[in-house]
C-alpha cells in the first residue's frame, strides 16, 4: 500500500511537472450576449456577419450547424523586412463560433504560418505559441536561422492577430447589437 502511494505521488509530480512547461497555442476567445436571442438568431446573424466581414464568406466557413457552431479558416498577410523575406507569407487561423441562447463565443485559435516561397532552411514557422517559451527546441525550433526567424514571426505576428482579435470581435458585437438579418437572394 506505501509503495503504490509513493508510485502515485511520484506520477502525480512528474505529470504536474510536464504539464507546467506545456506550450499552448495561441488563441483569443470573446463571450458575446444579446439578451432575447436565441442560438438560431444568433447564428444567422453571425453568419450574416461573417458574410460581411470576409470577401468571400464561403471560402472562409469550413463547417456550420445551425445553432450550435460555425467554423472557418481566415489569412493574415504576414510582411517582413527584407533582413526576413525568407518567412514572408500569411498566418492562417481558424475561427470557431459556438452559440447557445443569449450568447455566443467567439474565437480565433491556431495561427500558424505559411511562407511565400521555400527557403534554404525550413522556413515554415508553424503554429504560435504563447508565451513564447525561453529555449525554442521545446517546440521543435533548431538552428540559428530557425530560432532567429521563429522570435521575429512571435514578435511581429502576435500583435497582428492580437489586432484583427480585436477588431473583428468588436465588429461582430455591433453586428449582433444591431440585429439585423439581412437576407442575401443572389
Amino acid at each position: 500500500m506505501k509503495h503504490d502511494m509513493r508510485t502515485f505521488i511520484l506520477s502525480l509530480f512528474i505529470f504536474l511537472g510536464m504539464a507546467s512547461f506545456a506550450q499552448t497555442p495561441l488563441s483569443f476567445t470573446k463571450v458575446i450576449e444579446k439578451e432575447g436571442a436565441d442560438s438560431l438568431k444568433l447564428f444567422e446573424l453571425a453568419r450574416n456577419w461573417l458574410a460581411h466581414s470576409y470577401t468571400d464568406s464561403k471560402a472562409v466557413i469550413q463547417d456550420a450547424e445551425p445553432g450550435k457552431r460555425i467554423t472557418g479558416h481566415g489569412v493574415i498577410n504576414f510582411r517582413t523586412g527584407l533582413q526576413y523575406i525568407s518567412i514572408r507569407g500569411n498566418i492562417n487561423y481558424i475561427v470557431d463560433i459556438q452559440f447557445k441562447n443569449e450568447r455566443l463565443r467567439f474565437e480565433m485559435k491556431n495561427f500558424t504560418h505559411e511562407p511565400e516561397q521555400g527557403a534554404m532552411f525550413n522556413n515554415h514557422m508553424g503554429v504560435m505559441f504563447d508565451p513564447l517559451p525561453k529555449d525554442l527546441k521545446d517546440i521543435g525550433v533548431e538552428g540559428a536561422n530557425r530560432k532567429a526567424s521563429y522570435t521575429y514571426f512571435y514578435k511581429k505576428g502576435k500583435p497582428l492577430c492580437e489586432q484583427l482579435f480585436t477588431k473583428l470581435s468588436l465588429d461582430l458585437e455591433k453586428f449582433i447589437e444591431k440585429g439585423e438579418i439581412i437576407k442575401n437572394d443572389w
